[in-house]
């Protein structure tokens, strides 16, 4: 899989675990997630979330977590806290596109210097506010943004690729952010919407030939294969 080394330190790829106002005054609140135990998200869940929950609701309140999308990937499982079938989610900012704009801004290129920069300032004020416009526009309650896995890469496995006349002809894979998917049109590539789940299967097939995809989660997915 070949490396895009000239833009690879564009866009952080950010987890928000979201929440569905309708079901927050259950006792025990299903979360669906496409992480694992030994990732950053499953790991923030697991010693993070849970544990803050039952101390704050003084153990009356408790947190069922169904990892590997045993329960829905990020799309189906916004739909199903939109419809209070789950009370919480985890979603790639990228993904969360489908239900609003209002994370976009993390999608975008060049906007922090470094991954430092990144954390600094999510941290700092923008997280906060750009969390407070998802509940006005969206209602749905952002608990964290955060860094899972650092800036995106482009690969693909076709081809070399140095600048973008390279991604002419190409099929890309893009998540359902609109920010993603004009970027990769623009860079020259075929930008084709595409289920997590069912990439590395559609990266051997040839329906998709490339990906936009922070270097951790390549190797947990094989995709470097």
């Amino acid at each position: 899989m070949q490396l895009f080394k000239n833009i690879a330190k564009f866009v952080v790829l950010a987890v928000t675990v979201v929440a569905s106002q309708a079901v927050l005054a259950e006792k025990t609140l299903k979360l669906g997630t496409t992480g694992r135990l030994g990732m950053p998200i499953g790991d923030a869940i697991d010693q993070a979330l849970i544990p803050a929950m039952a101390k704050a609701s003084g153990g009356k309140m408790k947190i069922e977590p169904h990892y590997q999308r045993s329960l829905c990937a990020e799309q189906k499982c916004g739909e199903q806290a939109n419809q209070g079938l789950i009370a919480l989610w985890t979603s790639s900012t990228a993904n969360y596109g489908n239900f609003g704009t209002e994370l976009a801004i993390f999608d975008l290129p060049f906007i922090f210097k470094s991954l430092e920069d990144a954390k600094r300032i999510s941290n700092e004020w923008l997280a906060e506010r750009q969390c407070k416009l998802a509940l006005q526009n969206a209602g749905h309650i952002c608990l964290s943004v955060y860094s899972s896995g650092g800036f995106r890469q482009l690969g693909n496995a076709a081809k070399s690729v140095r600048v973008p006349d390279d991604m002419k002809g190409l099929k890309w894979r893009v998540t359902k952010s609109p920010v993603e998917y004009m970027l990769v049109k623009n860079w020259g590539a075929t930008p084709v919407p595409y289920d997590w789940s069912q990439l590395y299967q559609g990266l051997q097939s040839g329906v998709v030939e490339g990906q936009y995809v922070a270097s951790p989660w390549q190797h947990v997915a094989k995709l470097h294969e």
